[in-house]
Formats: C-alpha cells, sequence, structure tokens
C-alpha cells in the first residue's frame, strides 16, 4: 500500500520512462513505451493527466472505482489529458511494500509489463 505523501515524487524505469506524481493528484509522463498491442493510445513522449487510488466502492463483486479523496490504496489509477476515455487505460499496482509501481492492464494480473517504476526523486512540497 502507498499513500499520497509516499506516491508524490518522481519514479522512473530503466529504460528512462518516467512519472511524476503530485499530491494535487496530477501527474507529468516521459517517455512511455506500452506495447500498443496490449494497450492503444498511450503517449510516448511528455504528457499529464490526473491520478486517483482505486478504492472498494462496496458494490456486488467487489468493483473498485477511483476516488480523487482516498489517501492511500495499493492500486493508482491515471488518466491522460488529451486522450479520448478508453484508451490508454493503465493502472499502477505498488508492490514490494509501496517502494515499486508497476503497470497493470489486466485486474487479474498485478504487474502486466516487465518494467518497473521506483522512485527516485522525493516530492519538493
Amino acid at each position: 500500500m502507498v499513500d499520497i505523501g509516499s506516491l508524490a515524487g518522481k519514479w522512473a524505469t530503466g529504460a528512462g520512462a518516467s512519472l511524476v506524481f503530485r499530491a494535487d493528484h496530477t501527474f507529468d509522463s516521459e517517455g512511455l513505451s506500452l506495447d500498443p498491442a496490449l494497450v492503444r493510445g498511450c503517449p510516448s513522449g511528455t504528457a499529464h493527466g490526473n491520478w486517483a487510488f482505486f478504492v472498494d466502492e462496496g458494490a456486488p463483486g467487489g468493483l473498485a472505482g477511483m476516488d480523487k479523496k482516498a489517501q492511500s490504496g495499493e492500486t493508482v489509477g491515471v488518466t491522460f489529458q488529451d486522450v479520448p476515455l478508453g484508451d490508454c487505460d493503465i493502472t499502477l499496482s505498488a508492490i514490494k511494500d509501496g517502494s515499486v509501481l508497476c503497470v497493470s492492464m489486466d485486474p487479474d494480473q498485478v504487474c502486466s509489463f516487465e518494467e518497473r517504476f521506483t522512485r527516485v526523486e522525493e516530492n519538493r512540497g
């Protein structure tokens, strides 16, 4: 599990992709290179968007939704500005006690890709 304070900051992969999360639920990404056969419409250059933790909405079947009021969670949902809804739907799962984020495309598979994001810079306010 990860909370807003431990999520805020810069995260990067060994291949050079990065995500910068801010406490106001916005983020910037750079250099994402997700397989277009698995996810369509994801930006590969610099992009911006919003994020929120997924929470259990108490619905039958344990369905979860993104909630900007949630202060912590195991899964972070991101939506990109200027990308049509339904394109580039990705989530980030916090693993290894929240020290690593991995991209997930399938709720039954926590990490869909080999690349992992690790923190490289703390939030500076």
